[in-house]
């Protein structure tokens, strides 16, 4: 939740002043690095991509 806020507050620096190349390169490697950091928890946590599809045992075993 900490790099949400801290992602959230360099959008908002970045649009309200006047944005300069180095505050746009700083935002985009942290959202690059927010980024691989839920997929990983996402493969973590689940055990596939967030674009893969649920197989038919585990949809049969989420809703059991």
């Amino acid at each position: 939740m900490g790099l949400e806020l801290l992602v959230g507050a360099d959008i908002v620096r970045t649009v309200a002043v006047v944005p300069s190349f180095d505050s746009v390169i700083v935002l985009a490697l942290i959202v690059l690095i927010r980024t691989f950091l839920s997929f990983s928890l996402e493969l973590e946590i689940t055990g596939r991509w967030p674009w893969q599809k649920r197989s038919a045992s585990r949809e049969a075993a989420a809703e059991a």
